[in-house]
């Protein structure tokens, strides 16, 4: 989904020699990134035209890829990813380079968060985001594309069980496109995606909160006796405690992009969870996610991690 501007920047063939492209969904990043390797790589050969550097990497590493001269191309493509990880020192560091970049590199800048106003330097920004009312009509567009239709209802269920994550809709996606059906129904989400109209992982995550022991553990089971794919149930738990995590950091104010059935589930809860409270949540989805990715019982890990996730209403 890029905005109007940047699609216009990549019509025009990104003639800039350095871009600062941030959204807080990284489906979108990547989304632009094939754009711009499309058109600076065409049809060099990558190999020798195109470097992609994280955090991790030294800036040394990244002035020295962007200094290199294309190889039978017009420009090389460095990319930087994750720049919203990267330290003040690395970005001092490369900022020389940002505010004369070279002329025969085309060096394009992914981050989750907006450039830091205090550096001055020579990049042309874009942010590529999407509202919560959008949402709807993106999945329905995402899906048209796989050369399939999918009714509003569909279109209801997918995000009241996936949730706004924009990568995980894309995988639920990518699975209703193998069905082999033309038209996508809400009976047919149903069963692609193995939910009922009883359950959604939301459920679960309102019973967790409100420390409902049972009903948690019940709603676990119908999700997971029907669905294969443990790392996402734990994806989407994730998401949902990020959207309870935002609205307790805005003090009970309602985020822009959180749905308002969301708000009226989860506002209530939000005096008796802490800082700690979230630290440990957020530890225990990272644990059970690599658990369930080396485990052979990914049901055990389920398990141990709904009781981890219900300690808060003991601890209370």
């Amino acid at each position: 989904m890029l905005n109007k501007a940047l699609l216009k920047e990549v019509e025009k063939g990104l003639p800039e020699f350095l871009y600062y492209i941030w959204s807080e969904e990284n489906f979108f990043l990547e989304e632009a990134l094939s754009k711009f390797i499309d058109i600076i790589i065409a049809s060099s050969p990558m190999d020798f035209n195109y470097d992609v550097f994280y955090s991790s990497s030294t800036p040394q590493e990244i002035l020295n890829a962007a200094s290199t001269l294309p190889f039978m191309a017009p420009r090389r493509l460095v990319v930087i990813k994750d720049f919203h990880l990267f330290t003040a020192s690395s970005i001092k560091a490369l900022t020389p380079y940002f505010k004369e970049p070279a002329e025969t590199a085309c060096m394009a800048i992914l981050s989750q968060k907006a450039p830091q106003k205090s550096l001055e330097v020579a990049w042309k920004i874009f942010q590529i985001d999407i509202k919560e009312n959008e949402i709807p009509a993106w999945v329905k567009q995402a899906v048209a594309k796989k050369g399939i239709r999918l009714t509003d209802e569909a279109a209801d269920y997918l995000i009241d069980y996936i949730g706004n994550d924009i990568g995980l809709l894309m995988t639920e996606i990518e699975k209703l496109s193998f069905t082999g059906n033309k038209l996508i129904t809400g009976k047919d989400i149903i069963e692609t995606i193995s939910m009922t109209r009883e359950y959604t992982t939301f459920d679960l995550v309102d019973s967790l909160v409100a420390g409902q022991s049972t009903r948690a553990f019940r709603i676990l089971k119908t999700l997971f006796s029907g669905r294969s794919d443990s790392p996402a149930i734990i994806g989407t738990l994730n998401w949902h405690y990020k959207q309870f995590y935002s609205l307790w950091v805005n003090k009970g104010k309602r985020p822009a992009k959180m749905r308002e059935k969301t708000y009226r589930a989860l506002i209530k809860y939000v005096p008796s969870f802490s800082e700690e409270d979230f630290s440990r949540i957020f530890q225990s989805l990272h644990e059970a996610d690599l658990g369930v990715k080396s485990s052979g019982r990914p049901e055990l890990v389920l398990d141990v991690l709904l009781i981890k996730l219900l300690q808060k209403e003991v601890l209370n």
